[in-house]
């Protein structure tokens, strides 16, 4: 009987221990998160001789986390600041940016300037100063990317080894597209009033037909392949390179190039994938 109130007892005082230790472990949770909440900035960064505007979520905490760099598309109406907000609530710290030559960001607008922006943003917040100062996590980013800025995603992020994860939707694969005289003159027709975009058309287009084995994701197979990848799409038109690529996560839901009405779901499934 004493052996049974003794043991009733001991299991009480771990019970109640434990009770006292995980309510200790919340209070100095909690009292950091306030201590650093979440908190948003802009940031100008230099990029040779030119500047580009940047835009930090950041997340609660005073631990460095991974971080998540968004690539918008061309010409970067979807900024995908609705999967960022979720992402920062989940722990991860956000990176908007504008690639050269777009949304007032210096420079000219070349993809060539695209993929290199990618680089540029990394080595920046990969410096011991802006690593300390914004909580960034060395060799720990994802990218995340939607249509030109998908390809983009795919391509800097397959060359570079502080990348981990790689998730995009509706990804133009540049360098596959084979352009006939007729489409140059129809995406020349398309880029010339984007006024939002320092762009030569001409110049533009020259630079991803000359290049086109360079700006071909799949040949960025193998690098890919030690990747963490995901990809959603609207239809099966990139399903013939995909498929190629080895440790891809492939999802396909029917919408539109935006994902207009799916976001709550891209969202959901994007933030799931990110914290696994």
């Amino acid at each position: 009987m004493n052996t049974i109130i003794n043991l009733k007892v001991n299991t009480f005082t771990a019970i109640i221990t434990l009770f006292f230790i995980l309510a200790l472990f919340n209070y100095n949770l909690s009292a950091q998160n306030n201590s650093c909440p979440a908190s948003s900035e802009q940031i100008i960064i230099p990029i040779e001789n030119d500047s580009i505007v940047a835009w930090a979520m950041l997340a609660r905490g005073k631990a460095k986390k991974e971080t998540v760099i968004l690539l918008h598309g061309l010409p970067g109406n979807e900024r995908n600041l609705d999967v960022a907000q979720e992402l920062r609530r989940n722990g991860k710290n956000v990176i908007y940016f504008n690639y050269r030559g777009a949304w007032g960001s210096q420079g000219e607008f070349m993809y060539a300037n695209c993929i290199e922006d990618v680089k540029k943003i990394i080595d920046f917040f990969s410096t011991s100063k802006n690593s300390d100062k914004y909580r960034i996590k060395l060799d720990s980013f994802i990218l995340f990317g939607h249509s030109m800025g998908g390809g983009v995603a795919l391509i800097s992020g397959a060359k570079d080894n502080r990348v981990k994860k790689i998730a995009v939707y509706s990804p133009w694969n540049a360098g596959g597209t084979k352009f006939t005289t007729q489409q140059i003159n129809g995406f020349k027709a398309m880029l010339k009033p984007l006024f939002m975009l320092n762009i030569e058309p001409k110049r533009f287009l020259e630079d991803i037909v000359k290049n086109s084995e360079q700006y071909s994701i799949i040949n960025y197979k193998n690098q890919l392949k030690n990747k963490q990848v995901l990809i959603f799409d609207e239809n099966e038109r990139n399903k013939h390179w995909i498929e190629n690529i080895e440790n891809v996560e492939y999802i396909l839901m029917k919408t539109d190039h935006s994902f207009s009405d799916k976001r709550l779901e891209l969202i959901h499934k994007v933030s799931k994938w990110v914290n696994k």
